[in-house]
């Protein structure tokens, strides 16, 4: 997808838990409180940077809010949802270099609010807007390593530490910044036999025996697991999927896109050709490593498929789960709706669960809502 193609302009504000995320507006740098996030010497104590005075200030509030004027997103401006008080900003901006553009994260929080997970919220809607929204950009941060709680906000919302980075102004007697990117993203089948398929086999056959309800009970054995990726397999060459991959960005990925690390996740796009279900897709498998859980990673490969869907024409996502693992509160959390329920549909030898299935426009519409895509 072309990564200047402006995002629609419904989804590019949204909200979380707590907070209302907003476009950042050339009079926010009229606001002597906002400005202050950017000027006080505390704020900046962890930071290669220094603090800018109030006119240096204003200058780079009306830079990043041209940023929205050309690009359609940017930083955010976050507001408590309780009572509308702006508590810091944030979001995704598109940088130069090196090398080629990317998104900067970035995340500031007044003083009086941290300590409420604001800045977490923000990074991660932030990550995911990024890969579901911007997918030809890759989304990085340079942190210093003496800011441990900007590192921890980072790996939190999904960024890996891939090595020091130097800037050419980062001052002299600071350590090198760590630079940070979010997953690469692969596509594409894996062929038996290849480092790669024994990869994906092996994180399913781990994801079930932590439990996950990804097709298996928790001790099916390995080649029950290899004979339904196979099945996928035949489907994604025969153009009817495609298998999407999250994978561990390393500094040669920035420019090789074939030297990602360790695989994170996984998932299949179906991309059915029968004329009344080609705006269609159901998301399978979807997966991500039982050990990296709290980092974001699931909430960003649904949005890497969604981004890899649409790119194929779809307008509709749908997704099934097995009832009783509380899939349903996360797949709502990004979209979803409740389109069926059969009660017991689903039998194991531990008993029967509810099969579910929710569903979801993919371009950030509400489900039912507006005429059917073309």
């Amino acid at each position: 997808m072309d990564a200047a193609r402006r995002p629609p302009a419904h989804v590019a504000e949204s909200a979380t838990r707590d907070l209302r995320l907003r476009r950042l507006r050339h009079e926010d740098a009229d606001r002597a409180d906002i400005r202050g996030w950017h000027t006080a010497a505390e704020g900046y104590a962890l930071m290669n940077e220094q603090p800018y005075d109030d006119v240096g200030a204003r200058e780079v509030m009306h830079t990043w809010a041209d940023a929205w004027e050309r690009d359609g997103y940017g930083y955010w401006v976050a507001e408590r949802l309780a009572d509308g008080v702006p508590v810091g900003i944030g979001g995704v901006r598109r940088t130069p270099g090196p090398g080629k553009d990317s998104l900067n994260l970035y995340y500031r929080l007044s003083p009086d609010a941290r300590g409420h997970g604001y800045a977490r919220q923000i990074g991660s809607a932030a990550t995911a807007f990024a890969l579901e929204w911007v997918p030809g950009l890759m989304v990085t941060c340079r942190i210093n390593p003496r800011n441990e709680p900007s590192l921890h906000t980072a790996r939190a919302v999904g960024m890996t530490d891939i090595g020091p980075w130097r800037a050419e102004h980062d001052p002299a007697d600071e350590p090198d910044s760590r630079l940070l990117r979010a997953p690469d993203t692969v596509v594409g089948p894996v062929e038996p036999g290849s480092a790669a398929y024994d990869e994906v086999l092996d994180l399913w056959v781990r994801v079930n025996g932590a439990g996950g309800a990804v097709g298996f009970e928790k001790d099916a054995p390995r080649s029950d697991v290899a004979a339904a990726l196979d099945a996928h397999l035949v489907d994604c060459r025969s153009g009817r999927a495609e298998l999407v991959r999250i994978a561990a960005p390393t500094l040669a990925s920035w420019a090789d896109p074939d030297a990602y690390g360790p695989l994170l996740g996984f998932g299949f796009v179906t991309l059915p050709d029968d004329p009344k279900l080609a705006h269609r897709t159901t998301l399978l498998r979807v997966m991500v490593d039982p050990d990296l859980q709290g980092r974001n990673l699931g909430r960003l490969l649904i949005s890497t498929l969604h981004a890899r869907a649409r790119s194929h024409g779809r307008a509709i996502a749908e997704i099934a789960y097995r009832g009783g693992t509380g899939l349903g509160d996360f797949y709502a959390g990004v979209g979803y709706v409740e389109t069926g329920r059969l009660p017991g549909g689903l039998q194991f030898s531990f008993g029967t669960r509810d099969d579910v299935t929710m569903a979801r426009r993919l371009d950030g519409r509400p489900l039912g809502g507006g005429a059917r895509p073309t």
